[in-house]
C-alpha cells in the first residue's frame, strides 16, 4: 500500500525531532558549561548566592539557544537522513514517485520555522534576557550597582556635511538626565561661533535646559559677547531624548532592532563610526536564517552519507558547523574594518554556504 505524501512528511518530521531535540541540549550544553564553572566559581571562592547566580544561567538560555538552533537543525537533518538513507527507505520513497525536492520539503519547512521562532525569540526575548542577566550579575551576585554615570561624554550634530555643534561632558547621569561640567561649541561653516559652559544641562521632560551656564558668542568682526545664563533659563537642543543617551550603555545585544536602529541613526548623525553596529545589526536577521542554509546543506550530505552512523553524523556537523563560524568571524571583522559593507559582512557566511547547498541540492535532484 502507498503511503500519502502527508504521511511521509510526518514520518520524516518525526525522524527529525529526536536528534533536533539532542543537538539543542548538547550544543546548548557546550555553549554553557564555561559559564556554568565562572559561575560555580564566584559561589565557593567569592561566597555569592546561589539563586541569583542559577539566574544569571537561566537568563543567559535565550541567547545560547538562538546560537545553537541552527547548529541543531544541521545535525538532526544529517543523522535523521542518513538513517533512511542506511535503511533504504530514502530508495523506496524515490522509487515510489517521491523527487528529490518534495522528500526534502519538509525537512526545509521546519528548519524554515525555525529560523522564524529563532528570530523572533531573539527579536522579543533575547534583549531583555540579556540586560537582565547584567543586572542579576552586576547587583545580586557581585553586590555591586549597574552604573548610572557615563564619563566623558561626546554628542556631535550634523547638518549636511558640516559640523553644526558639539557637546562635551564630564559626566552623565542617566537616573537623573543631567550632563555635568558640559561644554557646547556651536559651529558655522566647521568654525565655532558660539561656546558656551555650563555646571549642568538638565532634561525638564520636553527639552534639555542649562543650569548655571555663561556663554561667549563670537562675531564677525571678532568681537565677543558674554552672556550669562542663571538656572532653567537657556533651552538646548540636543536633538536626542535621554533614552538615546542612554543607550550608550547598552549594548546591541540588549536591543531590538528598531532600538539598535535608531542607536545607529542617532550615533551617524554625530558623525560617529556605526560600522560595528551595523554589523551587529545585520547579524541578527542573518544568524536565525542559518537555520535554513544548514538545512539546504545538510539534506544532500545526509542522503549521501548512507553508512554513515551518528557519530559520522555528528563529526560532519561539527567541521560544518565549524568553517561557517569561522567565515561569520572574518566577515564580522572585514565589516567593522570597512573592508566589506556591512550586510555582506554579516551574510557572507549565509551566501557561501547557502550557496554552496543550493548547488549540491541541484546536482542531487537531477
Amino acid at each position: 500500500m502507498r503511503l500519502r505524501p502527508t504521511l511521509l512528511d510526518r514520518y520524516i518530521i518525526r525522524e527529525m525531532m529526536g536528534p533536533l531535540a539532542f543537538g539543542v541540549g548538547a550544543f546548548t550544553s557546550l555553549f554553557v558549561s564555561g559559564d556554568l564553572l565562572s559561575l560555580a566559581n564566584l559561589v565557593v571562592e567569592l561566597g555569592a548566592p546561589i539563586e541569583p547566580a542559577l539566574k544569571v544561567f537561566l537568563l543567559k538560555l535565550p541567547q545560547i539557544i538562538v546560537w545553537t538552533l541552527p547548529m541543531s537543525v544541521l545535525l538532526a537533518t544529517l543523522l535523521s537522513l542518513s538513517r533512511l538513507s542506511q535503511n533504504s527507505e530514502i530508495v523506496a520513497m524515490r522509487a515510489g514517485g517521491m523527487s528529490f525536492g518534495r522528500l526534502a520539503a519538509p525537512i526545509l519547512c521546519v528548519s524554515l520555522l525555525i529560523s522564524v521562532v529563532s528570530f523572533l525569540i531573539n527579536e522579543t526575548v533575547v534583549p531583555h534576557t540579556n540586560a537582565e542577566s547584567r543586572r542579576v550579575m552586576v547587583e545580586e551576585v557581585r553586590g555591586s550597582r549597574l552604573p548610572t554615570i557615563t564619563r566623558h561624554v561626546v554628542i556631535k550634530g550634523e547638518r549636511g556635511n558640516n559640523l553644526d555643534w558639539i557637546l562635551y561632558a564630564n559626566r552623565y547621569d542617566s537616573r537623573t538626565s543631567t550632563f555635568y561640567q558640559a561644554t557646547l561649541v556651536y559651529m558655522n561653516d566647521n568654525a565655532p561661533v558660539q561656546t558656551a559652559f555650563a555646571d549642568r544641562i538638565v532634561w525638564n521632560e520636553r527639552t534639555w535646559v542649562m543650569e548655571n551656564g555663561i556663554a561667549y558668542h563670537f562675531t564677525p568682526e571678532g568681537e565677543v559677547v558674554v552672556a550669562t545664563y542663571p538656572a532653567h533659563s537657556r533651552p538646548v537642543d540636543l536633538g536626542q531624548r535621554p533614552e538615546d543617551v542612554a543607550r550608550l550603555q547598552k549594548s546591541p545585544e540588549e536591543m531590538g532592532l528598531a532600538e539598535l536602529r535608531e542607536h545607529i541613526e542617532t550615533l551617524r548623525r554625530q558623525g560617529a563610526d556605526v560600522r560595528s553596529l551595523q554589523v551587529q545589526m545585520h547579524l541578527k536577521y542573518s544568524i536565525p536564517v542559518a537555520s535554513l542554509v544548514f538545512a539546504l546543506v545538510g539534506i544532500p550530505l545526509g542522503i549521501q552519507s548512507h553508512r554513515a552512523g551518528s557519530a559520522t553524523g555528528f563529526g560532519m556537523s561539527v567541521i560544518i558547523i565549524f568553517i561557517y563560524y569561522i567565515m561569520m568571524t572574518l566577515g564580522s571583522a572585514l565589516g567593522q574594518a570597512g573592508a566589506l559593507p556591512p550586510v555582506l559582512a554579516a551574510w557572507i557566511q549565509n551566501i557561501i554556504m547557502g550557496g554552496y547547498g543550493a548547488y549540491c541540492f541541484y546536482v542531487r535532484s537531477k
